[in-house]
């Protein structure tokens, strides 16, 4: 949409205000400016060219852009896709994004990632086993294994267990020994001129070393491979699939046994691997996996669309770190289980943050854990 069409998509907006209840940000903070009703107010200061002011400012960067409140609006008002907008006007004014987006984007350019990680430590996860033998770039595969910021530093058993399934399976597939960062922050904080220039240099490096498909561990880079890019590069054809998927079709084809593990546990759907998933929504695929475990999946929520976000979704942990430990404790009251799963390893890293603000007494996992543990209890039975 262009500017004069955003305008008038703002103004169609009747003041149901229906948007306010299912925002996870408006639940645990009551203000208006950091609702989808207020930051609709406020994007359309910004197309006005108006002056607003640093609240209004930092509503808008308090979005989680988890889509909840697109779903319920009775006008059918893209109302996340017109908040991104903004920020990306106000970084055209120069008026964003926030300092700390900057200091994170600093370290993105610096250091290929966004998580500020020691770029010499990158692979720690890699399993010994396996690191002398590792090809890298140079193994003649069209398929590659990309593990994101998240998986790489901050829960790296998510990268390593991903990686030891695939192998277990016979999967054919080589990762990257300089991975860049998939630039889905950069993009996020509005910054789209920066954001297409990192895009177009992973574009250029994935031809390069001729890849055809891309398997992902973390939401955010699902969302960027299969669907920002797609949007700004109309000649990216590669296949982009979550490492649930490839697992769920090697247990299926019998490449992979799991075992019982005889537990429950809730399982969490990112944002970005059900109603954001271009391709998705990956409901059914995981709670599969995870019946094959042995494991009594309870429901944080009976509709799988509705389920929501973890509270640090679009960087609002560094912008308001107090709004996702109110969300995720709030999140957290709902679960039973002492065990949570989710396939996206932000969501992970940000409920064992509130875990640790709020001392609730749970223990988040990423997904392939409970895979790689029901798989080594079946081989070492054999």
């Amino acid at each position: 949409m262009n500017e004069k069409e955003i305008l008038d998509v703002i103004q169609s907006c009747i003041d149901c205000k229906s948007c306010m209840d299912s925002c996870d940000t408006y639940s645990v903070t009551q203000e208006e400016l950091k609702s989808p009703n207020g930051r609709l107010n406020i994007s359309e200061k910004v197309f006005k060219n108006e002056e607003i002011s640093e609240e209004e400012r930092i509503g808008l960067y308090t979005c989680t852009l988890c889509e909840m409140c697109d779903r319920v609006c009775q006008q059918n008002i893209p109302i996340t896709d017109i908040i991104h907008s903004a920020k990306i006007k106000l970084v055209e004014q120069g008026k964003a994004p926030l300092d700390i987006h900057n200091k994170i984007i600093k370290g993105i350019i610096e250091k290929d990632n966004s998580v500020n990680g020691d770029p010499e430590k990158r692979l720690d996860w890699i399993p010994d086993i396996y690191r002398d033998a590792e090809l890298f770039e140079k193994k003649k595969s069209d398929t590659l294994l990309f593990l994101g910021c998240m998986s790489s530093f901050r829960v790296k058993e998510s990268a390593s267990a991903s990686y030891i399934l695939l192998k277990e399976g016979n999967y054919d597939f080589k990762i990257l020994e300089k991975e860049p960062c998939c630039g889905e922050y950069i993009y996020s904080a509005g910054n789209l001129h920066l954001a297409k220039k990192l895009f177009k240099e992973n574009v250029e490096l994935f031809k390069k070393i001729g890849i055809k498909n891309i398997i992902v561990t973390c939401g955010g880079c699902l969302y960027a491979f299969d669907n920002v890019y797609r949007k700004y590069f109309k000649d990216f054809n590669i296949e982009v699939k979550h490492i649930i998927e490839v697992i769920h079709e090697l247990e299926k084809n019998g490449k992979i046994m799991l075992n019982s593990l005889n537990k429950s546990i809730t399982y969490h759907d990112p944002c970005r691997l059900g109603r954001k998933y271009l391709n998705g929504p990956l409901y059914n695929e995981p709670r599969e996996l995870l019946k094959k475990c042995g494991i009594k999946v309870k429901e944080l929520i009976e509709e799988h669309d509705d389920c929501p976000c973890c509270g640090s979704g679009s960087g609002i942990r560094g912008v308001d770190s107090s709004i996702c430990i109110k969300i995720g404790n709030q999140l957290f009251n709902n679960i039973e289980t002492k065990e949570i799963a989710s396939s996206c390893p932000l969501c992970v890293f940000n409920f064992r943050y509130v875990n640790y603000k709020t001392e609730a007494g749970k223990e988040c996992k990423y997904i392939t854990d409970f895979l790689l543990e029901a798989l080594k209890k079946n081989n070492n039975s054999n």
